[in-house]
């Protein structure tokens, strides 16, 4: 059987044999072929028991959903709270850096810092709401 269909054909439809996508045929027909090649059988066998781990749900009940629910609103808070922070300092920084900049010639780093700053939060807590 090895003969008649090549090795990089049973590799190409391994993935869908894995994933049980395949008709009978084919099935009987990869089935046969692994009996032939053991090195295959094994990466197929070790494939499929990372398939079924990953296939594993996670458990949940309404109190993981609710402390879920419950983060992922505050995190969106937050989301926003940091946003209008961080356009409201960088909008606010350039006017404010020239009626000060004569005065104390450190402000405009203080604007641009604290803009800086906004900025950093909201790109942490928009990653944090990525995850």
């Amino acid at each position: 059987m090895n003969e008649k269909i090549p090795q990089y054909v049973i590799i190409d439809l391994l993935p869908l044999y894995l994933s049980d996508e395949v008709s009978n045929e084919t099935r009987d027909l990869i089935e046969e072929y692994l009996k032939t090649d053991p090195q295959l059988a094994t990466l197929a066998t070790q494939a499929k028991i990372a398939t079924s781990l990953q296939e594993i749900p996670a458990p949940t009940n309404k109190e993981t959903e609710m402390e879920a629910f419950k983060k992922a609103r505050k995190l969106m808070i937050q989301h926003n709270v940091f946003l209008g922070l961080a356009v409201f300092s960088t909008l606010f920084a350039v006017p404010g850096t020239i009626s000060l900049r004569d005065e104390d010639p450190l402000a405009p780093f203080l604007f641009f810092g604290v803009a800086i700053i906004f900025w950093i939060a909201f790109f942490i807590v928009n990653r944090k709401l990525g995850e």
